[in-house]
């Protein structure tokens, strides 16, 4: 697939002032996944007030210092690193063991994720990673936001909400106005196409009534949390095992993530950047499952994100990851990057979705004629990933462990899939791989 052109490549690092308001650009845009992510683990162990605002700093904290971490010494490619799905959902069902046990299985379980990278098989995984995958991945990312983004845009706030076809509306001409000032924008204003575009719809809403300010002005500006370590990790095999499994969930999904940057910008070193990414996935997820937090995993919106800005430069999100640990100690900036509704922030990542849809097919394209098997190994892989990111959550709490882990987690049902089919069930010539 031919490389885009971007006004600030991979390795360049634009002006200070703008490198801080990209990322700023890129805080907002991740912020609410952070902190509904942080809220739902929190609440898992019916956490009191105080202790459910020290999960949430220290959710903030650790999440920007991976992603700085990631974007200058791991990967290199301009991905976030925030709490995993796939381990959060683990996390959820393992809290009648007690946090102790989740400490203490989350912690191994990452362990052995920098054993088994260690050992050397991220080449092995790079081979599995063909054309037809990349597509899938790049595409379905998108499909699993949609259960994600759809409540926000219609402006449900609760269960049994119907939402609101007025904000609906205002979020869909949102998301048009945006894609029209990326493309008609020239120079720097159009890498800033999302920010202002959510800026804009920030305004829209406020004097609808649906925003304000009223967060911003009672946050403290300082405050640091209660402690670090809940308490002493115990070994409970069961958590370990359940781990274990969606390491491997977490490993693939990093993997997506890395290979679908790399069809957008470079693949240089793309085996030595998935060690890295992973030996760092890793060590975060030490570190977060003896602070009791969620382990993080290199988020696929990336590609998109990029796109939609026209900036790859990975010191973008290192800016980011400053920010949004600087944000864990000072409530005033956690407000201010929270003041877009939740319609606004979906608008922009429709938006940025949409190119990543495109990058997809047109890596299809940079093939030539597709064989008959493509179509199968392209849409079987892309609507059971997306059917399966649609299952009520009820059901999916309901199943086993392992299925749990694969069912619960659209993109990683979608991932295994298409590497089943291009390598097992539907192989195709050596050459065509």
């Amino acid at each position: 697939m031919p490389r885009q052109a971007y006004l600030y490549g991979l390795d360049q690092h634009p002006p200070f002032l703008q490198a801080i308001l990209y990322g700023v650009q890129w805080a907002v845009i991740v912020f609410p996944a952070l902190i509904v992510t942080g809220k739902i683990a929190a609440q898992a162990f019916h956490l009191p007030a105080a202790e459910e605002v020290r999960f949430l700093q220290l959710t903030l904290l650790t999440s920007g210092v991976f992603t700085c971490v990631q974007a200058l010494f791991g990967h290199r490619y301009p991905l976030f690193e925030g709490p995993s799905t796939a381990n959060l959902l683990t996390y959820v069902s393992l809290a009648p063991l007690g946090l102790a046990a989740v400490q203490g299985g989350a912690a191994a379980a990452a362990f052995c994720l920098l054993v088994v990278v260690g050992m050397g098989l991220t080449r092995r995984l790079f081979r599995l990673f063909t054309p037809n995958v990349i597509a899938v991945i790049l595409m379905l990312i998108a499909f699993a936001l949609l259960p994600h983004l759809i409540p926000p845009m219609l402006g449900i706030g609760s269960e049994g909400d119907a939402g609101r076809a007025g904000v609906l509306a205002v979020s869909l001409a949102l998301s048009v106005l945006i894609a029209v000032l990326g493309h008609y924008l020239r120079g720097i204003w159009r890498t800033f196409s999302l920010a202002l575009g959510m800026a804009l719809g920030t305004v829209v809403f406020g004097l609808w009534g649906h925003a304000g300010l009223e967060p911003l002005r009672t946050a403290h500006w300082i405050s640091l949390p209660s402690s670090w370590v809940p308490g002493a990790p115990a070994w409970n095999t069961s958590a370990f095992v359940a781990f274990s499994v969606t390491y491997v969930a977490v490993a693939v999904n990093t993997v997506g993530s890395v290979q679908g940057l790399s069809a957008i910008t470079t693949d240089s070193d793309l085996d030595d950047r998935l060690r890295r990414g992973l030996l760092i996935n890793g060590i975060s997820g030490i570190c977060c499952g003896l602070m009791g937090l969620v382990g993080t995993v290199s988020y696929s919106t990336g590609p998109g994100v990029v796109l939609a800005s026209r900036v790859a430069s990975r010191y973008t999100l290192a800016y980011c990851g400053v920010l949004l640990a600087a944000a864990a100690f000072l409530p005033k900036f956690t407000a201010l990057l929270a003041l877009p509704p939740g319609a606004v922030v979906a608008a922009a990542m429709v938006v940025a979705m949409g190119g990543q849809i495109g990058a997809g097919v047109a890596l299809l394209s940079q093939k030539g004629a597709l064989e008959s098997r493509d179509y199968f190994i392209v849409g079987i892989p892309l609507l059971i990933g997306t059917v399966t990111a649609f299952l009520p959550a009820a059901f999916v709490g309901s199943l086993p462990g392992l299925v749990r882990v694969m069912l619960g987690n659209g993109l990683v049902t979608g991932i295994f899939l298409v590497l089943v089919l291009e390598h097992l069930l539907l192989p195709g010539k050596e050459g065509d791989r």
